[in-house]
């Protein structure tokens, strides 16, 4: 626990660990593929896909293809398509959710989170960040219906979070050992704080559940 940022870790790891994965899975943007071995354990396929650019080990990576490009699967493929923390990153989002729906078998599920109050990352591959509204236009034009969206933190969370990030350029040699502390307070404290004061338009992320009709 001795980081600036294991409270977005633990968040990401729970929201993963809840989803209803079924069938063949298809994650988009898998990057590492953290969660490949939890989705086999409910799941009776798991394939990865990245692009050859990704900035992370792509040891794991079972098909290379260009999310913003046709998808290199037939329609109706899939069971379950997941797409963590990715679609942020695509230049056409729209396209991208309109393959998704593509190579989803009918009633098949998608499963998406997404920034909302966080900072630049990966650029200059980081091109949108998505209200609840902007992700329910988006998924409703492409055909998918029984939206839910969820906040993934409240304003607390999100506040230290962007807090603990932004101070951590202060953190250098022993000056790590004067802010370990006061992240891990923060980190610590604001999940209790949201569960009190939680403010339905401050959140660091959403997660979005919808299916194809």
């Amino acid at each position: 626990m001795n980081s600036f940022n294991f409270l977005i870790n633990k968040i990401n790891q729970q929201i993963a660990y809840s989803l209803p994965y079924k069938g063949y899975v298809i994650d988009l943007g898998c990057g590492t593929t953290p969660y490949k071995n939890y989705i086999l354990k409910v799941a009776d396929q798991y394939i990865g896909v990245d692009w050859q650019n990704s900035l992370h080990n792509q040891d794991n990576v079972d098909v290379f293809a260009d999310l913003c490009n046709q998808l290199p699967f037939e329609e109706n493929y899939a069971d379950t398509v997941v797409s963590f923390q990715v679609m942020e990153h695509l230049s056409e989002p729209n396209f991208f959710l309109s393959e998704c729906y593509r190579i989803l078998k009918s009633n098949g599920r998608i499963f998406i989170t997404v920034p909302f109050m966080w900072h630049v990352h990966e650029e200059p591959h980081d091109y949108f960040r998505y209200t609840c509204y902007g992700l329910e236009y988006l998924l409703k034009k492409n055909g998918f219906v029984d939206l839910e969206i969820k906040e993934n933190t409240g304003f607390w969370q999100m506040w230290v979070l962007k807090f603990n990030y932004h101070t951590r350029r202060f953190a250098r040699g022993t000056l790590k050992y004067f802010w370990l502390p006061i992240w891990w307070l923060g980190q610590t404290v604001s999940p209790l704080l949201d569960k009190y004061d939680k403010h339905p338009q401050e959140t660091a992320s959403y997660t979005v559940l919808a299916r194809k009709s």
